[in-house]
């Protein structure tokens, strides 16, 4: 993991940790004015339905008013009470025996009224909610602002949790490069040691008639180590080696191609399947030369385990890209099972191994920006690689035509 992929990780857990925070703010926000408007409303009402039973409508407590009109007309008001109320359609409809509910605005003032008959008389009882209304913009303010200082706070911490909980990842990371580097360290020397010893071998062997075929054998067995030694030099820096456009070496993809199907051309012949390929000159490809190898040895080598009769692997150029495509002719791949083959392992239960070679591929050709998949086919299994090339460097050569030497 690169470190803009660390510094991304860290923002989406402060990110994450702010958000779960003004979240659990707006949910105990909208509970709380939630219970206070119930509360308000509740006190209102308690207030009207003990204003209309005041027998004395001229004693009321501050902020509240009674108006009663008895049935000869004559109209009596606390203190405060607006001169324009009861209107004549709540005066209409309490005569009529209906109890009126309603809010009713004089100039800036608001006030909750109920409008009753009592004892033959219309009394409207009313409580000015100016002061309620002061409450709740009040309430929504200190709410803002504890929302405010809870998000400063939270993406202050999540930063900070988001840098601890990285750093841990970071960490593990550079434990599994020290992890890598000292164990291709320690592999170089033996491997160096069997690479010498196989071309000491081949060199004693070549122009002995006899040993014509032990020859042969012992140069694949020299190309094997030298493979080998290519891969744990690889692993020495494969962390290092990303999608962008310096990173890496230019790969003969072609050149790369030919030498897994001459070293596979034996696995083939032994196990009776047809190795053919169709390869044409390509443009290179920016990455790490061992690691493109494995990718094409891991694909072959899958094919081979799985045809019946044939294989068949294709280098072409197509657009900015180098395609090459890996076909068996063998039981083919189950279409609920092809979404997933790349998964680690994820493998049939009558393969060998563990189920790392597709995942490990997958990863390799994604670290070089390219794409891998399965495609749709008749019979068998085609596995298809797209590396994206380099058009300044564009080959002209003819094509190839492979041919295993007899």
């Amino acid at each position: 993991m690169s470190t803009d992929a660390f510094e991304r990780a860290r923002r989406v857990i402060a990110l994450q940790a702010l958000a779960g925070v003004v979240a659990g703010v707006l949910v105990a926000g909208a509970a709380t004015v939630g219970l206070v408007l119930v509360g308000q409303h509740r006190e209102v009402q308690s207030q009207l339905t003990a204003l209309l039973a005041v027998p004395d409508a001229r004693s009321v407590p501050s902020g509240t008013w009674v108006v009663r009109i008895g049935s000869d007309g004559v109209r009596t008001a606390s203190a405060g009470a607006p001169s324009s109320l009861p209107t004549a359609d709540d005066l209409e409809l309490a005569r009529r025996g209906t109890e009126v509910d309603r809010e009713a605005y004089i100039g800036d003032a608001e006030y909750q009224t109920r409008t009753r008959t009592v004892d033959g008389s219309v009394v409207q009882a009313g409580v000015d909610i100016a002061p309620y209304e002061s409450e709740r913009h009040r309430l929504l303010i200190a709410l803002a602002a504890a929302g405010a200082v809870a998000a400063l706070v939270a993406l202050v911490t999540g930063g900070r949790l988001g840098r601890r909980a990285v750093s841990v990842w970071d960490e593990a990371l550079l434990r599994q490069r020290r992890f890598i580097a000292d164990a291709s360290h320690e592999l170089r020397t033996p491997l160096a040691r069997l690479a010498l010893r196989a071309d000491l071998l081949h060199d004693a062997l070549r122009g002995k008639p006899a040993s014509a075929e032990l020859a042969a054998e012992v140069d694949l067995l020299r190309r094997e180590a030298a493979a080998l030694a290519d891969i744990v030099e690889d692993l020495l820096h494969a962390a290092e080696v990303d999608a962008s456009p310096e990173a890496g070496e230019l790969v003969d993809l072609l050149g790369l191609v030919e030498e897994v199907l001459d070293l596979d051309h034996q696995l083939s012949t032994q196990r009776g399947v047809r190795l053919a390929a169709d390869l044409r000159a390509v443009a290179p490809v920016r990455g790490a030369h061992a690691a493109l190898r494995r990718v094409v040895d891991a694909l072959v080598d899958n094919a081979l385990h799985h045809a019946e009769t044939a294989v068949t692997v294709r280098l072409v150029d197509e657009g900015a890209d180098v395609v090459l495509t890996v076909a068996d002719d063998g039981p083919g791949i189950d279409p609920g099972a092809a979404s997933r083959i790349f998964d680690r392992f994820a493998k049939d239960a009558a393969s060998p191994g563990f189920g790392l070679g597709l995942a490990l591929v997958r990863e390799v050709v994604e670290r070089h920006a390219g794409t891998v998949r399965v495609l749709a086919v008749e019979r068998g299994s085609t596995f298809e690689v797209r590396l994206p090339a380099e058009p300044e460097e564009r080959a002209v050569a003819p094509e190839s035509a492979w041919t295993h030497p007899a």
